[in-house]
């Protein structure tokens, strides 16, 4: 069982050395079991923990065994295996581990990519934790939005760019306006007092549009007019931009109208 195990971390590491172009199939590697949860670290930047997913991985290590050991740095940091080592540990059963002595953090993020894909928090942590500043930042304004929106929307807030932040993210080319950011979630607030969808990404985004295209728009004629009529809230960001519109303009002179 345990040799089958360190072939399988080998053959996971080879993936990756393909991945980077790098030679790293003489890693040096060392086995060992323990009991001493306390000698494992995490990353900050591994993934978060998924109740389910470990829930279903103790239920099959209860049935099977533990088929695929830990894997860690020389330092006892986890690059894979994270659920598995906290099921072992809720079970109380011993640790089977493998050191691998000249991977360095880089390698978290590749490992975990052949398993499954990073979530988008994961990714904003990892780039955080190499030093993007804008990063760094995003993470402390999830402490400070977090209670209204999701991360995916302060993401798309903060963005330069309009539209959907994911794909700059991964590429690692995200880049933050946060004066524009601070003034479209702060209106996107004032809105959720008149309807509660205000909080929803699209909604955002499509309010973002219009505050970056119009100079004049003002938030608090959005909100007058909407109290007054009806703002519908539609499927699709574009539906959601035309009815801000058509209700911001309903009430509102020519020369003060937005388009």
């Amino acid at each position: 069982m345990e040799s089958l195990s360190l072939q399988k971390t080998q053959e996971r590491l080879s993936e990756i050395v393909q991945f980077r172009n790098q030679n790293k199939t003489n890693a040096k590697f060392e086995v060992g079991i323990t009991k001493d949860y306390s000698l494992f670290k995490f990353f900050n930047y591994n993934r978060a923990i998924k109740r389910a997913n470990l829930k279903e991985i103790k239920k099959a290590i209860q049935k099977r065994g533990l088929i695929m050991p830990i894997l860690v740095t020389k330092d006892f940091k986890v690059i894979d295996g994270q659920h598995r080592l906290l099921a072992l540990q809720e079970l109380g059963m011993e640790v089977h581990y493998v050191i691998a002595h000249n991977y360095i953090s880089n390698d978290v993020e590749e490992v975990n990519n052949i398993g499954a894909n990073w979530d988008i928090r994961a990714r904003v942590s990892n780039l955080a934790e190499h030093g993007n500043p804008d990063c760094i930042r995003l993470l402390e304004l999830y402490k400070t939005w977090g209670h209204t929106f999701s991360e995916g929307t302060i993401n798309d807030a903060f963005n330069v760019n309009l539209g959907h932040s994911t794909k700059e993210i991964k590429s690692k080319t995200y880049t933050m306006n946060e004066e524009l950011g601070d003034r479209v979630l702060s209106n996107a607030l004032l809105m959720t007092e008149i309807t509660s969808k205000a909080r929803q990404t699209k909604f955002v985004r499509a309010l973002k549009v219009i505050m970056v295209e119009n100079d004049n728009f003002d938030i608090n004629i959005l909100r007058a007019n909407a109290e007054n009529k009806k703002l519908n809230v539609y499927n699709s960001q574009y539906d959601i931009q035309n009815e801000i519109i058509m209700v911001y303009n309903y009430y509102t002179r020519d020369d003060k109208r937005i388009k």
